[in-house]
């Protein structure tokens, strides 16, 4: 029965998603967030701020080289946006056409399918699909697959291993020791652990941080904090012409357009446009200002 519900609720996450754009309106912006090694929380700080830290960086991903899984998944490749010890965030492309095999994973990934559409291929099993919006931590030594891409799939991957890929081919017949008794395959049980953004609610930003200056119509989507890889993750959400208060996160922290445009300005510095699927990153301390540039034409707008 968990498996037909999880189908039957994929379905209408994927009607839903053709009109929400990630939960968000005409004229929204909605930002991916993932935080690491560091406190998440965002903190306000004066217009006076100077940032002197280094490291902030905003990248297209297609000026990031584009590296091949191998031979034993020849449908996969990544770009790997930012990289050091303990926080690696890449961009996984998976190419349709072509199953990806059964597989170990060798380390513990945190995957957002931010485009496309997954057919998921258990063993003896029926398949599922599972579209855009699915959140997946896979613990490390799940067994995965085989999977393919219906639709070309975009995966937003943040991962704590020095090494790539994070996984390696297994035999079909392997079953994962971390996978609970009552679980049919290792796919059954990453689906108990996925989650769908657009189920998840929004937040404001004014309620989450009370007297610190957020202005109504920002709003944070939390879809996981794990304490034992130091991470948060969530999505942001600037309804049109809105703008944060100037602000810093102690830790190393991810940025992906999902949906619309953004000003990201510096504290002190110049202003910067990120489109549609642009990443920046931001090192620990450094502190931003994100803007939605989109006229507003809402109640009070005259």
């Amino acid at each position: 029965m968990r498996k037909i519900g999880f189908i039957l609720f994929a379905v209408l996450c994927a009607s839903m998603a053709a009109f929400a754009q990630f939960g968000g309106r005409k004229g929204d912006v909605v930002v991916y967030v993932v935080s690491s090694k560091g406190q998440p929380d965002f903190q306000v700080m004066p217009n006076s701020t100077v940032n002197t830290q280094t490291g902030f960086v905003i990248k297209d991903p297609n000026d990031v080289p584009l590296e091949p899984f191998g031979p034993d998944f020849p449908s996969e490749s990544r770009r790997k946006m930012h990289g050091e010890d303990g926080d690696v965030f890449n961009m996984i492309i998976q190419e349709e056409g072509e199953d990806s095999p059964h597989q170990e994973l060798l380390e513990t990934v945190k995957v957002f399918l931010a485009k496309g559409l997954l057919r998921l291929k258990p063993i003896n099993e029926s398949i599922t699909d599972t579209p855009t919006g699915l959140y997946v931590p896979f613990p490390k030594g799940v067994d995965f697959g085989p999977n393919e891409a219906i639709l070309k799939g975009i995966y937003l991957m943040w991962t704590p291993a020095p090494f790539f890929p994070a996984t390696r081919k297994a035999d079909p017949g392997f079953r994962s020791p971390i996978v609970p008794g009552n679980f049919t395959s290792g796919i059954d049980y990453l689906l108990s652990l996925g989650t769908y953004a657009g189920i998840v609610p929004w937040v404001g930003l004014r309620q989450i941080y009370p007297s610190a200056g957020w202005q109504q119509g920002i709003d944070s989507r939390l879809i996981e904090v794990d304490d034992n890889y130091g991470t948060k993750i969530q999505m942001l959400r600037l309804r049109p012409g809105r703008s944060t208060p100037l602000f810093k996160v102690n830790a190393n922290t991810h940025l992906w357009v999902l949906s619309g445009k953004m000003t990201i300005t510096p504290a002190n510095g110049v202003p910067a446009v990120m489109k549609q699927n642009i990443y920046a990153f931001v090192p620990p301390g450094f502190a931003i200002r994100l803007s939605n540039p989109a006229d507003y034409s809402g109640p009070g707008s005259d």
